[in-house]
C-alpha cells in the first residue's frame, strides 16, 4: 500500500538502477536475517523521508524483495503511529537534516528499526539525538550510515551507553540483554501483593543476578515500569503483554456453613438413600409376612410393621411358627445386629466434633443462597442476585474480589488488602470462606506499559520456569502464616439450653407417641372383641330352636362367648 505524499515531492519507486547499491543490499539482507527475520515478524513498515536519488535507489532494491509484505508511508506522523508498538519491523529513510523534538520524559518505541541516514560532511544532529535518547529511546534500532562507496552500521546500547560499529562484511548482532550494566528492572505489583505473591520479585531477582542488574518496586500508578501484574479477570486491550505463570480470576466469598443441631447425629450416620431402602425393606417384609406367614398372617399389615420395628429396637415380641416365617425373621435379626452396631458406632464418632451443613461451592448454590451488593461488577453477568450496599448486615451477603493462583493465595490477599479493598474488609470481618467456584478465570499476564527492550527478556525466563517446574516448587516450599477459621471440637463446645431443650422435646415426644400407641392398641382390642361377640351371637341365633333335643348347645354357646372374652 502506497500513500500519497505531503507538501514535499512524492518519491518514485522501481526506477532503473543508476548507482551500485549491491554492497548495501547484501549487508541489509544479512542484518534483517539476524535482527528481524521475515518468518517471525510479519508486519514490515517502510517510511521514506529522503528523496535523494541514492536513497530512492536503495529503497527500490529493498522493495524488490518478495516478502514480507511492505506497508509504505511518508508522512511525519506515521513514524510514531506505525512504529510505536512491539513485534514490528520498520525501515526508515532519513535525509539526516531532520530534528526531533525534545521530550522531558522520552518514551521507548517498540519496533525493530533499520534506519538509513546519509553520511553527511558535517555531523548528523539527528543521529546524535537518537543516540542520546532525549527525544525517543530506540533501543532496538540499527543505523545504516551510507554514501556512494561505504556503509557504516551503528547500534547504541542504552545499558552500557556506548555506540558499537558492525562490520558490513561480517555482521554479528550483539545481545544487549546479556549485560544490563546495573540497569534497574522496575516492576509494579497490586497493593498488598508484595508479601504474598513474591514469585515476581524472585523472578526479577534471578534476572538481576544473572544479567548484572537490579530491580525496584515502583508505585502502581507510574507509567515507566518495565512490566506490571494486574489481578484482573479479563485482558487489557491495547497493552503489550505476554503470557505469564499462574492464573487470575474473580473469587467469591460466601458465608460459612452453620453447625447442625445435636439431633442431627441420629440422622447423619446414614444417607437419605439408605434410610429409604431400610424403610422399604421393613414395609416389604411386613407385607410378605402378612400374606404368607403362619402366625403373622393372623394380624393386619400395621401390626406387622410395628412388629418389624420392634425387632430392630428390642428383638422379637412373640413366638413365630413355620419354617418360612422363622427363616425370614432370623436373617432379618442378623442383618439388624450389623446395621444397629454400625449405626451406634457412627453416632459415637459423630459426637466427637460438631456437624456442619454443606458448604456453598457451586455456581448454582451461590445463585440460590447469596445476595451481592450493588457494587459487584460481575453479578449481573452471571445472573446473581444483587441487593443492598456493601455494608449490609444480612447473613447471606456474599462478595467478590480479583485474585490469582489458588484459594490459599486468595486468603492471604484478603488479610493483606482488608484495609484497602471493601470486599476484602467485609470478607475478613465476617470470616467468610472462599468458594470453590471462580469467575472469569484466565492465564496470568504480564503487562508492559513501557516499550523497552526488557520486554524481550521475560519470555525466556517464563518458559524456563514453566518447563522446569520451578514455579510450582517455589510456592510449594514457601510457608505463609494465615489466620485460618478453625472448627470447634465437640468436647470444647459447651451445651446450650437449646440443646438440652431438644433432648426434653425428644423425651416428651416419645412418651406421647407411646401413650397414643397404647390407647390405639386398647381401642383396637375392644373393637375386635365387640366384633367377635357380634359374630358369636349371630351364630347362636341361627342354630335349631328345638333345644330340648340338644341340651348341651346352650352350654357350648356360653363357653364360646367366655373364650372370646
Amino acid at each position: 500500500m502506497v500513500t500519497e505524499g505531503n507538501e514535499r515531492n512524492s518519491f518514485h519507486l522501481l526506477l532503473p538502477p543508476q548507482f551500485n547499491t549491491s554492497f548495501i543490499l547484501k549487508a541489509f539482507e544479512e542484518l534483517q536475517r539476524q535482527w528481524c527475520p521475515p518468518r517471525q515478524y510479519k508486519k514490515f513498515f517502510v517510511l521514506n523521508y529522503n528523496d535523494h536519488p541514492l536513497s530512492e535507489e536503495i529503497l527500490t532494491a529493498i522493495l524488490k524483495l518478495n516478502e514480507p509484505p511492505r506497508l509504505i508511508f511518508n508522512r511525519a506522523d506515521d513514524f510514531s503511529y506505525y512504529t510505536y508498538e512491539t513485534r514490528r519491523c520498520a525501515l526508515v529513510m532519513f535525509s539526516g537534516y531532520e530534528k526531533m523534538r525534545p521530550n522531558p520524559q522520552p518514551q521507548h518505541y517498540g519496533s525493530r528499526y533499520f534506519i538509513f541516514i546519509p553520511n553527511l560532511e558535517e555531523s548528523s544532529l539527528l543521529l546524535e539525538q537518537f543516540h542520546s535518547g532525549k527525544s525517543v529511546i530506540l533501543d532496538r534500532a540499527y543505523y545504516l550510515v551510507y554514501d556512494y562507496t561505504s556503509l557504516d552500521i551503528q547500534h547504541h546500547n542504552f545499558f552500557t551507553k556506548r555506540t558499537i560499529h558492525l562490520d558490513p562484511l561480517d555482521i554479528r548482532v550483539p545481545d544487549d540483554l546479556k549485560n544490563l550494566n546495573g540497569r534497574k528492572l522496575r516492576i509494579q505489583l497490586p497493593v498488598g501483593n508484595e508479601k504474598v505473591t513474591t514469585f515476581e520479585i524472585y523472578l526479577m531477582d534471578t534476572i538481576a543476578r544473572q544479567r548484572n542488574g537490579s530491580y525496584l518496586l515502583t508505585p502502581f500508578d507510574q507509567r515507566n515500569a518495565d512490566y506490571c501484574i494486574v489481578n484482573f479477570g479479563t485482558q487489557f486491550l491495547g497493552n503489550d503483554k505476554v503470557l505469564a505463570l499462574g492464573n487470575t480470576f474473580v473469587s467469591v466469598f460466601v458465608p460459612r456453613s452453620k453447625p447442625k443441631p445435636i439431633i442431627s447425629v441420629l440422622i447423619d450416620p446414614f444417607d437419605y438413600y439408605t434410610w429409604i431402602l431400610l424403610f422399604v425393606m421393613i414395609f416389604m417384609l411386613a407385607a410378605v409376612l402378612t400374606l404368607f406367614g403362619r402366625v403373622l398372617s393372623r394380624f393386619n399389615f400395621v401390626e406387622n410393621v410395628v412388629e418389624i420395628l420392634m425387632v430392630i429396637l428390642g428383638g422379637p415380641t412373640r413366638t413365630y411358627g413355620g419354617w418360612f416365617e422363622n427363616q425370614i425373621i432370623n436373617i432379618y435379626c442378623l442383618l439388624m445386629i450389623v446395621i444397629v452396631s454400625s449405626y451406634q458406632s457412627l453416632i459415637i464418632s459423630y459426637l466427637t466434633h460438631v456437624r456442619y451443613f454443606p458448604e456453598i461451592n457451586t455456581l448454582e448454590e451461590i445463585r440460590k443462597s447469596c445476595v451481592f451488593p450493588h457494587s459487584s461488577l460481575y453479578a449481573e453477568e452471571f445472573d446473581l442476585l444483587v441487593d443492598g450496599d456493601i455494608d449490609d448486615e444480612r447473613e447471606n451477603m456474599c462478595f467478590m474480589m480479583n485474585s490469582r493462583d489458588d484459594k490459599h493465595i486468595t486468603t492471604l490477599l484478603v488479610e493483606r488488602k482488608r484495609f484497602l479493598d471493601k470486599a476484602a474488609q467485609q470478607a475478613y470481618s465476617r470470616q467468610l470462606r472462599v468458594a470453590d467456584t471462580v469467575l472469569n478465570k484466565y492465564y496470568q499476564l504480564y503487562y508492559f506499559p513501557s516499550k523497552s527492550i526488557m520486554r524481550e527478556l521475560l519470555p525466556f525466563y517464563i518458559h524456563a520456569f514453566r518447563e522446569s517446574g520451578l514455579y510450582e516448587q517455589y510456592y510449594r516450599n514457601k510457608s505463609y502464616f494465615a489466620p485460618a477459621y478453625k472448627q470447634q471440637p465437640f468436647d470444647v463446645r459447651s451445651f446450650a439450653v437449646a440443646d438440652m431443650v431438644i433432648i426434653w422435646y425428644l423425651y416428651f415426644s416419645g412418651v406421647v407417641a407411646s401413650t397414643v400407641w397404647f390407647l390405639f392398641e386398647v381401642l383396637f382390642y375392644h373393637c375386635s372383641l365387640v366384633k367377635r361377640l357380634k359374630k358369636t351371637f349371630n351364630r347362636m341365633k341361627n342354630r335349631p330352636k328345638n333345644r330340648h333335643l340338644f341340651p348341651s348347645l346352650h352350654m357350648i354357646s356360653v363357653l364360646e362367648i367366655l373364650i372370646s372374652i
